[in-house]
């Protein structure tokens, strides 16, 4: 039985509702209007670009307000790349990053007054992160007492003190964890994170390609990209070998023919970008991945016939498209040779003089080290160290600017992760289209920590985005339930 309504009431009704959607209709046309009116000014006054800015970030504001995912997402973003648009970046502390963190600490401050869960303190890599950062504090309080006379002064580009920014990154890198934490949490989440790491990554090579093509390399021959930490060409080989295990293991998923070529051109493109950097690390390096990719792990089988493919492929690369003087550079490892004035062998020297240096100092001030971004000054000023540069390798960064303490968390957080790696690999409870990102993410921790040796790359927000990712990817497998028959 049906109940109508009065032909009176009918009309009232559609009356409000006419009149609601024309007042809707009005309000849509006004904002419409003086948007229009603020381009035409804008262009008047030279400043369209920056208006077209705003109203992009204000667009993206409003989305990650109602989705803070995709804010933390839009932060995964900008790490990776290390570039935005000219009229998005803002100025000072007014950058879209600060204000995109903003924006999601207040919504997380407000669902934790709703639902008082603060489960993501319990995460032990978050914990070890805080713990390092207590560490710092002291290391820099302690830094006051050990020099006091240390000034700030300027290398050739700027100053070399630099403990505001690096314990500024270091704050940002711990409230992006949390904020990853907090807001990451489903499946799909983990597909889109694995996504955007792969096609941000890959977008350095074409990059790198290009600008060598065009005269721009880095010595006139070396590779670099024009964006990201890929402008450094030992950068540059580490982003190309840490995604060699997401390409592999994304075919080895899925071998279909098209995965299979679009998977083997990219690693082709890696491995052809990381001979051009003449990386001697590199050169190392992808002697590691190539052996890391032959083994069987999280259930996936090696493939030894497409790795010897792969091989080939990279000994063909050599033969015929890689310069005389990269190949030259690339062998010159040994910097004690008396009158090796080869390419790359004052880079080494200066490299292993460094690598001293940053010990002796560890073992000066083992407790606290010398305070966080305090290496450059103190080795210029009281080492009267030659080179004054960093120490380029991140286990003796940790032990020299923050101590043996520091080093211990750092191993330890690490650690914490290659463990929780292995329970995803043998965990039934992981989705079967998942699988092949637990297995990868084992091949780019090892690279990490083998990099690590020579690069500064425990500030570097790749580190971090590793470290939260297998936290998240474990939390989730960790509350899915699964009947084993």
């Amino acid at each position: 039985m049906g109940i109508a309504a009065p032909h009176a009431l009918r009309g009232s009704t559609q009356s409000r509702a006419h009149g609601a959607s024309s007042g809707g209709g009005l309000w849509w046309a006004i904002g419409i209007a003086c948007l229009g009116v603020a381009l035409i000014f804008a262009t008047y006054a030279g400043r369209e670009a920056t208006l077209l800015g705003m109203i992009v970030a204000a667009g993206l504001l409003s989305v990650v307000i109602v989705k803070p995912e995709i804010g933390v997402l839009i932060l995964m973003t900008n790490y990776l790349i290390a570039s935005y648009p000219t009229p998005l970046r803002g100025q000072g502390l007014l950058t879209i990053n600060n204000l995109l963190g903003i924006i999601m600490a207040v919504i997380l401050v407000a669902q934790l007054a709703q639902k008082p869960d603060f489960w993501f303190l319990r995460v032990r890599g978050l914990q070890i992160f805080i713990l390092i950062g207590v560490v710092f504090i002291l290391s820099t309080i302690a830094s006051g007492y050990h020099f006091p006379d240390l000034r700030v002064t300027s290398g050739r580009f700027r100053t070399l003190d630099a403990t505001y920014p690096m314990g500024r990154a270091f704050v940002t890198r711990v409230a992006f964890v949390v904020l990853a934490l907090a807001f990451l949490t489903t499946k799909r989440h983990i597909k889109l994170v694995m996504t955007i790491m792969m096609m941000c990554l890959i977008m350095v090579v074409p990059s790198a390609l290009m600008g060598l093509a065009g005269g721009h390399g880095v010595g006139g021959y070396r590779a670099a990209a024009s964006f990201s930490a890929g402008t450094n060409p030992n950068r540059l080989a580490f982003l190309c070998l840490i995604q060699m295990g997401f390409w592999w293991y994304f075919m080895r998923a899925n071998p279909s023919s098209f995965r299979t070529v679009i998977s083997l051109g990219v690693i082709s493109s890696l491995i052809l970008t990381v001979f051009l950097t003449a990386s001697r690390s590199g050169a190392i390096g992808l002697g590691i991945v190539m052996y890391l990719l032959s083994r069987p792990r999280g259930g996936m089988e090696a493939s030894r016939v497409q790795i010897a493919a792969v091989a080939l492929i990279g000994l063909g690369l050599v033969v015929t498209l890689i310069p005389a003087k990269n190949l030259e550079r690339m062998q010159e490892l040994n910097p004690f040779a008396e009158g090796n004035e080869s390419i790359g062998a004052h880079s080494t020297e200066r490299r292993v003089e460094t690598v001293g240096k940053a010990w002796e100092i560890a073992l000066d001030y083992p407790v606290f080290g010398v305070g966080i971004g305090n290496f450059r000054e103190v080795a210029r000023q009281i080492y009267m160290d030659p080179f004054w540069r960093p120490p380029h390798n991140s286990y003796l960064w940790a032990l020299s600017e923050g101590g043996f303490g520091c080093l211990f968390l750092y191993l330890w957080m690490f650690y914490i992760t290659w463990r929780d790696i292995r329970t995803l690999q043998a965990s039934p409870a992981v989705p079967d289209d998942l699988r092949w990102i637990a297995a990868a993410l084992e091949p780019t921790l090892i690279l990490l920590l083998f990099y690590s040796a020579f690069a500064d790359i425990w500030l570097s927000p790749i580190t971090y985005i590793v470290v939260v990712f297998v936290a998240i990817f474990k939390r989730y497998v960790s509350q899915r339930r699964v009947v084993v028959v």
